[in-house]
C-alpha cells in the first residue's frame, strides 16, 4: 500500500515538491516546506498543518520584563501624569510567535558588455600668433582615456537568508513590531523544538497563508540578490547591459518559536496591550499601546503650532527682503517682522522643550516612588 501511494507521486499542495507518506501517522508530508497533509484532494491552505523545528527558550524572567514595562510606559509623550496610579489589572502571558527562515543557494550565468580603460595620446593643432601677427599653427599633444569594450559572460554562486513572521493573529503595530524582529528566530541560543519548554505558555499557530507568501516571494527575492551579487563581481572599469542568463536554486527552510512576553493592562477602562521581546537579555524591545492625556496633547500641539507660525512670519519676511518685492522703505519693517518671528519661533520651542521635560521628569520621579518598581529595582539593578 506504502508502494502505490508513493507511485502516484502525491504533490505537496503548498509548494509543489513530491512529498512521501507516513504509515504511522497515515498522512503525507513535505520535506521541502514541512506540511503534512492527508490526501490528494485536500489542497486547501487551511487543512495544512505545520510543525516547529526548533524554538529559543524564555530568557527574560517575568520581574525584568514588568521592569521594563514600567520604564517604556512613561516615556511616552503626553502620558498621562497620573498612569501609575491609575493602572491596574497588569497581566503579563508568556507568548510563543512563529517564523520562518529560508536559506537560499543559487547559481547562474551571466553575460554583459565589459569596458576596460585605457589612456592613448593625440595631438590637436592649436592656432598662435608670432611677434609680427602672423597666425601659425602648433601641434600641442594629449591624453585621454577611451574605453574598449567586449562582451563576456560568466558563472557565479552564493547563499543568502531571509526570515518572516508566519502568523496573521496579530495585527496593527503589534505584528508590525513582530514583523521586525524576525531576525530574533536564528540567534545562536535557538534549540530543537521541545514540549518541555512550552508548557504554561501560549503558541501562537503557523499560517499557511503566511507560509505560502513567503515561499512564493522566494524566487523574485532569490533573483534580486542574485542580481545584486552579479553586478558585484563583473570585471572591467565599466559594463553594460548585463543581465542573468542562466538561474538556479534551491532553498531550506525551518520553523523558529520566538518568546515574547504579552502584558495586557488597563487605565480608565480601556484595555492596552505591549509584547516585550525575550530571546535575550542583551537588547530588550518594547512595543504596543500607551494612554494618551488630551489636555497635555492639546497644550503641547498649540505651542508647537504657534512655534511654526512665528518661523513661517520669519521666512515670509526673509523672503520679501532677499527678492526686495517691496519699497526699500519697509526694509526696516520687515527686518524686525524677521527677528520677532524667529524670536516667537524660540520661545515656544524652549517653552514647549521645558513643558514635555517637567512632565518626564514628574512621571520619572513618581516611577521611583512605586513600591512594585521599587521592588523589582532591587531584583534587577541597572
Amino acid at each position: 500500500m506504502l508502494d502505490e501511494k508513493n507511485k502516484n507521486i502525491e504533490l505537496c499542495s503548498n509548494c509543489g515538491s513530491p512529498v512521501t507518506f507516513n504509515i504511522e501517522k497515515q498522512q503525507f508530508a513535505c520535506d521541502f516546506c514541512h506540511s503534512t497533509f492527508t490526501t490528494k484532494a485536500e489542497k486547501d491552505f487551511d487543512n495544512l498543518t505545520y510543525e516547529a523545528d526548533d524554538l529559543i527558550p524564555f530568557h527574560v524572567p517575568e520581574g525584568l520584563a514588568k521592569k521594563r514595562f514600567f520604564e517604556w510606559l512613561i516615556k511616552g509623550e503626553n502620558v498621562p501624569l497620573d498612569i501609575l496610579g491609575k493602572i491596574n489589572n497588569v497581566q503579563l502571558e508568556q507568548v510563543f510567535i512563529p517564523y520562518m527562515g529560508v536559506n537560499i543557494s543559487y547559481e547562474g550565468s551571466w553575460g554583459a558588455d565589459i569596458g576596460y580603460n585605457r589612456s592613448e595620446s593625440y595631438t590637436e593643432y592649436v592656432t598662435k600668433e608670432d611677434k609680427k601677427g602672423n597666425k601659425y599653427s602648433e601641434p600641442i599633444t594629449k591624453t585621454r582615456t577611451v574605453v574598449d569594450w567586449n562582451h563576456s559572460s560568466d558563472i557565479f554562486s552564493g547563499t543568502t537568508f531571509q526570515s518572516h513572521m508566519i502568523n496573521d493573529e496579530l495585527t496593527g503595530s503589534i505584528a508590525t513590531f513582530a514583523s521586525r524582529s524576525s531576525h530574533l528566530a536564528f540567534l545562536e541560543n535557538t534549540k530543537p523544538f521541545d514540549e518541555h519548554y512550552t508548557a504554561g505558555t501560549r503558541q501562537l499557530k503557523i499560517s499557511s497563508n503566511k507560509v505560502s507568501q513567503v515561499l512564493r516571494s522566494v524566487r523574485s527575492f532569490a533573483q534580486e540578490e542574485a542580481e545584486k551579487k552579479m553586478l558585484s563581481i563583473l570585471p572591467g572599469d565599466s559594463n553594460k547591459n548585463a543581465k542573468i542568463t542562466k538561474f538556479t536554486y534551491d532553498l531550506t527552510s525551518k520553523y523558529t518559536y520566538v518568546p515574547f512576553w504579552k502584558i495586557t493592562y488597563k487605565y480608565e477602562g480601556i484595555d492596552y496591550i505591549v509584547i516585550i521581546t525575550a530571546a535575550t537579555k542583551d537588547k530588550i524591545e518594547i512595543d504596543g499601546n500607551r494612554p494618551l492625556s488630551q489636555d497635555d496633547s492639546t497644550v503641547e500641539k498649540r505651542m508647537k503650532r504657534n512655534g511654526r507660525f512665528g518661523l513661517l512670519g520669519s521666512l515670509l519676511s526673509l523672503l520679501i527682503t532677499v527678492f526686495d518685492i517691496l519699497p526699500d522703505a519697509t526694509g526696516p519693517l520687515f527686518g524686525m517682522l524677521f527677528i520677532v518671528g524667529l524670536g516667537v519661533w524660540i520661545y515656544f520651542a524652549v517653552k514647549r522643550h521645558s513643558f514635555l521635560g517637567n512632565n518626564k521628569k514628574h512621571l520619572k520621579n513618581n516611577l521611583h516612588e512605586y513600591p512594585e518598581y521599587v521592588g523589582l529595582l532591587k531584583q534587577y539593578p541597572e
